[in-house]
């Protein structure tokens, strides 16, 4: 029996129309948005949003076209609902995190690139704070959500370091991060001004399904004074290089920081270490279709230059996640032996989303009604202390969205249907035994989480998005930057 031929961005069943009559379905999903980008011209914006918005479903511009031949009618198996799904985690909250938020990763990255240190591949590594989580795309964001998922990650990073603990309340209310919300952010910012040009781009984003980009998310941190900074790289014919060397630059930063005091055996033995985990914060870089959290680097020992990254568009598998549960829980276990000291936890009030107009002043709280942005604490009700809590439990999804490839627009979109008698049918990750005595988990984190140099050379235009950590934006800086700037290399 042949395998069903749908549409990958609505998976309406194709299977009766001809080959002219599917590539017109798939036009009438991108031609009006299309349409309305290229009429718009250049701008001399920063990059920002660098691929326009499919047409959401409030638009009502998409009419599938007629079927010749009408069999039955079909209905998807996926579930495509966003109730209950826009919440927000950071690792200090003392509840599981849901499906899709991934504490505990950088523990386990760690683990990995030191096994390939010592297997001789690895000359070095330097990773971001190792308390930030992965947040992957789930079926009702997943043509649109990477800038969102970027953004709700950041954000966890940043109400958890204790570098500057005043970004937590500044992030935290009046209205707490998630996807909706962040639309709301961005919409009050530019109510009171702000970035004119992007508005100008976006016209609206609240309940719409519209791409950001980086552009964006700068105008949401900085309106809540949160201290961000913007590059544009343009390669042109330089190669990767200028890329990978500011990256390279920014997290190699942790050195002046562990220089500047008194030497100490703990900073030595920093210094010593192949595999080093740093305070700095994850960076964001986009390119054109699509944006990642770099959370590191790799330099193997043919002197190559591996960027390492979070990817919202690809879910880990449940051996990777099931281990970076556990790293996190361990890490987070006050009785647990570790170096450094538990870290305290912050519980903060809901923060729910409001359908009122928000108010356009920034020192003016916002109403908060119930809604769908809130903190995943009142998502999930098992207590941490229980081991089965954080046992990695399926979505609520019968099939799981993954992304193969890392080019946003050739990716080929595979679902994996589960059962918890049969496992899996198909996964992005070959769980082969390796040669002997190898741990095939250390391989695959290893190709889960690294952006290697032949794929980042197929975008010549990128985009960074980075927080240096210093002191909360006054009034006078958040005014001074109502229109967005960024340095150019």
């Amino acid at each position: 029996m042949s395998q069903s031929v749908r549409c990958q961005l609505c998976f309406m069943p194709l299977d009766d129309l001809s080959l002219n009559s599917r590539e017109l379905h798939y036009e009438t999903h991108f031609k009006g948005e299309l349409q309305e980008a290229s009429s718009s011209g250049l701008s001399s914006r920063p990059y920002g949003v660098l691929k326009p918005s499919p047409p959401t479903k409030q638009s009502g511009s998409f009419k599938a076209p007629p079927s010749p031949v009408r069999k039955k009618k079909w209905k998807s198996s996926l579930n495509w609902s966003e109730e209950g799904r826009d919440v927000f985690w950071y690792p200090s909250l003392q509840t599981p995190p849901p499906p899709n938020f991934t504490p505990g990763m950088i523990p386990l990255l760690k683990k990995a690139l030191t096994k390939s240190h010592a297997k001789g591949t690895t000359r070095r590594a330097v990773l971001c704070y190792d308390r930030a989580i992965h947040v992957n795309r789930q079926n009702w964001d997943l043509t649109w959500g990477c800038g969102y998922r970027n953004f709700l990650m950041t954000c966890a990073a940043l109400m958890d370091q204790q570098s500057q603990p005043m970004y937590f309340a500044l992030l935290d209310g009046p209205i707490s991060p998630g996807i909706r919300n962040l639309q709301r952010w961005i919409e009050v910012a530019w109510k009171d001004g702000f970035d004119k040009e992007g508005y100008e781009q976006l016209k609206k984003l609240v309940n719409t399904s519209k791409w950001i980009g980086t552009s964006d998310l700068c105008t949401a941190f900085v309106y809540r004074g949160i201290p961000t900074e913007l590059i544009d790289i343009d390669l042109d014919d330089r190669g990767i290089a200028p890329l990978t060397d500011w990256i390279v630059q920014y997290f190699d930063g942790y050195r002046k920081a562990s220089t500047s005091g008194a030497t100490n055996i703990n900073n030595a033995l920093t210094g010593a270490s192949p595999v080093r985990c740093t305070s700095l914060m994850p960076i964001i870089v986009q390119n054109n279709g699509h944006s990642r959290t770099v959370v590191g680097y790799e330099l193997t020992k043919n002197s190559t230059v591996n960027l390492l990254v979070f990817d919202p568009s690809r879910v880990p598998s449940k051996q990777i996640r099931r281990a970076a549960l556990s790293a996190f829980k361990s890490s987070s276990d006050p009785d647990s032996t570790t170096s450094d000291p538990p870290i305290k936890r912050r519980d903060s009030p809901l923060a729910t989303s409001s359908k009122s107009n928000a108010s356009s002043a920034s020192n003016k709280r916002i109403k908060t009604g119930t809604g769908a942005g809130h903190h995943a604490a009142s998502a999930k009700e098992e207590n941490v202390e229980d081991d089965a809590a954080w046992v990695d439990e399926d979505d609520d999804d019968d099939v799981r969205p993954i992304t193969v490839g890392d080019n946003e627009d050739d990716d080929e979109i595979v679902f994996v249907s589960e059962t918890k008698a049969s496992g899996p049918k198909k996964s992005t990750f070959s769980w082969k035994k390796g040669q002997e005595g190898e741990d095939p988990l250390f391989i695959d984190v290893l190709k889960f989480f690294r952006w290697e140099n032949n794929r980042v050379k197929q975008k010549n235009k990128y985009q960074i998005l980075y927080f240096p950590l210093t002191e909360p934006l006054t009034i006078l800086d958040r005014m001074d930057r109502k229109v967005l700037r960024s340095e150019r290399i």
